[in-house]
């Protein structure tokens, strides 16, 4: 009876040892990366741009806790950010809360992508087997609820429901799965102050070191939010080919040292530091980073010599065409704090330089709209190619569902003269009114050095009284326009983008996108009736209600009574008498 268990236990052990003799692949380490670049603008802004990377393993199959719940564990990677994306089956999302306006003269190193103003989310679902097209438009809403929580950004269902597009031809597929099995959503939302310190806190919160220690130590609000344009975005990628996934954070501000340096009293230089910009200094490094370095544009435009401190841990090479300026700050941090400089000895006092000296960006994009009242008008926008080649352009727009435009009425023209050919392919989505938005897609060919302009008429619809805002005389937001400005194809084929999955469907023909931009949020008055008139009338109303109601209840509350006032004769009191 004893040799069962033994055999059994003989078996177990022997299962146990060729468990633990069997190789055990080693999952991917998580690393975490930070920079920050500082590029100084000829005008004497400056722009700050931080950027935080964290990628690390992506496993779909992990430690079975219970019959209905699965671990998974993570080091470095944010688990609010990985369980949002596991539960809404997300393949990649791009959230952008931005502040301010950028202006066309600060100048635009290509590749670039400025988002546009307000809250911007784009995401691509995973297609489920077996899922409706509502339920999949109710895990979008879900979805981007739980951002909005996430962040503090802001986003109402009702904005969502109606301000939810699908402009293919303007956001490519990130990611190398297959761009068939994902669908493309995203929201556009004009906010005036969409970045802020509500939504900097949480933001912070997903990073190793918080605002502790590193790069991220830097980040004061009293200074981000002072600048001329703040910018706050996540950017999550999962490669399931790789099992890995890719999480990149960002902040940007331009700030104005002069403007700072005559508010202090003094003549207004352009000089500038990391003291001057976020009022600290760095001290600590983050001590589970990987790399952390600043990066510093050495401002070659300027004509006047300038100094770069410090010299420790320094070195200098050319980035995109640009000598840059890099310190190592694990390293500089071994001797002292460390705080970059640039300031020009010779200079006592800033001199704005002439609008035709500064650089000019390949493609300049500015909304035109022409009112006639409240009621119709035309909107589109104007196109200039500063390049010296024909410019292959996305035009997109988003326009809400009370502003009903006509395609039929599209209007072109090339420096001033009516044109047939620059139109090359066309995408037109029509609204439903308090469901979905209006959807333009257009490719277009400007020819090189030359202004093109595209307008379409519009109608604006009537709405109830209680859709209307607050500040409805203010005017209502349409989101700006969105260009991007593609490469050209290279015939032979030697186009990375053209071979990988980010270059399929719309960009393998067209080439990748060079140069992303986005006109700024537009104004335009729709029929307002007086809200006044309303309260008046109750006002009125209820004095009437309130003076009757009271006379009433006089007459039918009070009880009257005659009192019979005689001479004083010391006797007693006058009698009573009761009246009618």
């Amino acid at each position: 009876m004893r040799t069962r268990p033994l055999a059994a236990l003989v078996l177990l052990c022997t299962a146990v040892a060729g468990v633990l003799a069997t190789p055990v692949t080693q999952p991917e380490a998580e690393s975490y990366r930070e920079s920050l670049r500082v590029t100084p603008f000829p005008d004497g802004k400056v722009l700050s741009e931080f950027r935080f990377t964290l990628d690390g393993p992506w496993q779909e199959m992990d430690i079975d806790v219970s019959s209905n719940a699965v671990a998974h564990h993570h080091t470095l990677l944010p688990r609010l950010l990985t369980s949002l994306v596991r539960r809404h089956r997300v393949a990649s999302f791009h959230l952008t809360l931005s502040s301010g306006r950028w202006l066309p003269t600060w100048p635009i190193h290509l590749p670039a992508s400025l988002p546009a103003s307000g809250i911007e989310l784009t995401a691509w679902l995973e297609l489920l087997e077996g899922e409706s097209d509502a339920d999949e438009r109710r895990r979008w809403e879900a979805f981007t609820s739980t951002v909005s929580g996430l962040f503090c950004a802001g986003v109402v269902a009702d904005g969502v429901e109606t301000g939810t597009s699908s402009p293919t031809w303007a956001v490519p597929f990130e990611g190398k799965g297959d761009e068939a099995e994902h669908r493309l959503y995203r929201l556009t939302m004009p906010r005036l102050a969409a970045a802020c310190t509500e939504s900097l806190t949480p933001f912070l919160s997903l990073l190793p070191c918080a605002s502790h220690a590193g790069l991220t130590s830097l980040l004061n609000p009293h200074r981000l939010f002072d600048g001329e344009w703040t910018l706050i975005g996540i950017n999550f990628a999962k490669e399931e080919a790789e099992e890995t996934a890719k999480i990149e954070l960002e902040v940007g501000s331009v700030q104005d040292p002069v403007r700072r340096d005559r508010l202090t009293g003094q003549m207004g230089r352009r000089e500038f530091s990391l003291h001057s910009l976020f009022d600290r200094t760095l001290s600590n490094a983050c001590p589970v980073a990987n790399a952390s370095t600043i990066e510093l544009i050495v401002p070659t435009h300027s004509i006047s010599p300038f100094s770069i401190e410090p010299d420790r841990a320094r070195v200098l090479q050319t980035v995109e065409g640009r000598d840059v300026a890099i310190w190592d700050v694990q390293q500089a941090l071994e001797s002292a704090a460390l705080d970059v400089r640039v300031t020009w000895p010779g200079e006592n006092v800033f001199q704005h330089p002439l609008r035709s000296k500064l650089p000019v960006p390949p493609l300049t994009v500015r909304r035109i709209t022409h009112g006639v009242g409240v009621e119709r008008g035309r909107i589109g926008v104007e196109l200039v190619n500063n390049l010296d080649e024909e410019a292959q352009v996305v035009w997109g727009e988003t326009w809400p569902w009370w502003l009903r435009t006509y395609l039929s009425t599209l209007e072109v023209t090339v420096d001033g003269n009516a044109s047939s050919d620059l139109v090359t392919a066309l995408d037109y989505v029509p609204s439903i009114a308090r469901k979905r938005p209006t959807s333009l897609q257009a490719l277009l060919r400007v020819p090189r050095r030359s202004t093109a302009r595209l307008l379409v008429a519009y109608e604006t619809a009537s709405l109830w009284y209680t859709e209307y805002p607050s500040d409805a005389n203010r005017g209502f937001a349409v989101p700006g326009a969105a260009v991007t400005l593609l490469s050209p194809v290279d015939p032979n084929g030697a186009d990375e983008g053209a071979s990988s999955s980010r270059g399929r469907g719309f960009f393998a023909e067209r080439g990748r996108p060079r140069l992303r931009l986005n006109t700024p949020t537009t104004l335009i008055s729709l029929p307002t009736p007086d809200f006044s008139m309303p309260y008046n009338v109750i006002i009125l109303t209820s004095t009437v209600v309130a003076l009757f109601f009271g006379s009433v209840m006089n007459g039918l509350v009070r009880k009257w009574w005659a009192v019979d006032v005689g001479p004083d004769t010391g006797e007693g009191e006058g009698e009573k008498v009761k009246g009618d």
